[in-house]
């Protein structure tokens, strides 16, 4: 799991420091929304600690109130926020439903309802901003159309969670270390895009959508891999599944990547090593070769072709084909 500390997030940035309530509340205020700052103990200080960068569409933000607190938004309506505990424990209430927060598992506030939140002290956060209408935009892109609402937590134990903090580390680098004016804007826009991506594939979707399938993919993976399985024997290129899909290159690389650890020329090879097997099993070895079967499903080269085979199934092309 990709492991971040509290003193490199944002390092070098200017850090504001409070200990007196109401300017918590102030600054807290000014950067996210309206809320309620309260602690949670006869102790009525804090000891914030306040790091923020913002570019564009996304940012990131160190926060550490250094005592126990409830807070009590009033809405975010035009932005998302994932809110990691980078040690400690919090909880997210929404409704009747409750979110237990540790590193392993990072929050992600509605936009639309009510909730409140209860972080202990000791509990120091990196929190990634995003606006609406940009993860809408990409939303837009993954999956052909308006995605389904976001969950409410996020396991960063699973490969997608690590595959986002991944991706929040390598815009926090950059932001960290370019002068907006230095860095190239396609390459903000690559980095900022990748991550709300990544963002969305490692949410769970609420009860009642239907982003997902039952094998956990989202509509784009589902539709990729049902084209792949449609078009197994033809000639196919990156660029022409992306354009049959209607999304970029650079999008279906990072959504396969994301839920199967697969690149599109990966999947479609594997779904025609499956094939060939199907083939191989059922053929009469007297009729058919493995050379035909392997030309058939689009291998050309009869040792890499066995080799391939090999690595996925345990046994040869040939022993298949004598069963």
């Amino acid at each position: 799991m990709v492991r971040i500390l509290p003193r490199d997030v944002l390092r070098g940035r200017p850090t504001l420091a409070t200990k007196d309530v109401d300017e918590a509340h102030e600054k807290i205020a000014e950067l996210f929304c309206g809320h309620q700052l309260a602690p949670r103990t006869s102790k009525s200080s804090v000891d914030m600690k306040l790091r923020s960068l913002h570019r564009g569409d996304v940012g990131i933000e160190f926060l550490d109130y250094g005592a126990d607190v409830r807070i009590e938004p009033e809405g975010l309506q035009d932005f998302h926020l994932v809110q990691v505990p980078l040690a400690g424990h919090a909880t997210m209430q929404v409704g009747s439903e409750t979110v237990d927060s540790s590193p392993n598992m990072a929050t992600v506030p509605p936009v639309d309802r009510p909730f409140s939140m209860s972080w202990d002290g000791g509990s120091p956060h990196l929190i990634v901003y995003v606006r609406r209408l940009a993860l809408e935009r990409v939303a837009g892109q993954l999956y052909g159309g308006k995605a389904a609402g976001l969950g409410y937590g996020m396991d960063l134990t699973r490969a997608a969670g690590r595959a986002f903090l991944r991706s929040v580390v390598e815009l926090h680098d950059d932001m960290v270390s370019q002068p907006q004016a230095a860095a190239p804007a396609f390459v903000q826009g690559l980095l900022a895009d990748s991550m709300m991506s990544r963002l969305l594939m490692a949410m769970e979707p609420p009860v009642g959508s239907d982003a997902r399938n039952a094998d956990g993919e989202s509509r784009l993976v589902r539709e990729c891999r049902e084209l792949l399985e449609r078009h197994a024997f033809e000639e196919l290129t990156v660029p022409d599944i992306a354009e049959c899909l209607g999304v970029s290159v650079r999008t279906l690389q990072t959504a396969l990547r994301a839920e199967y650890g697969a690149t599109p020329s990966e999947l479609l090879r594997s779904i025609r090593l499956d094939r060939a097997r199907e083939m191989l099993l059922e053929a009469n070895p007297r009729e058919q070769s493995v050379t035909a079967v392997a030309e058939l499903c689009g291998f050309s080269h009869q040792g890499r072709f066995s080799a391939l085979y090999l690595k996925a199934f345990g046994e040869l092309p040939s022993e298949s084909l004598r069963r």
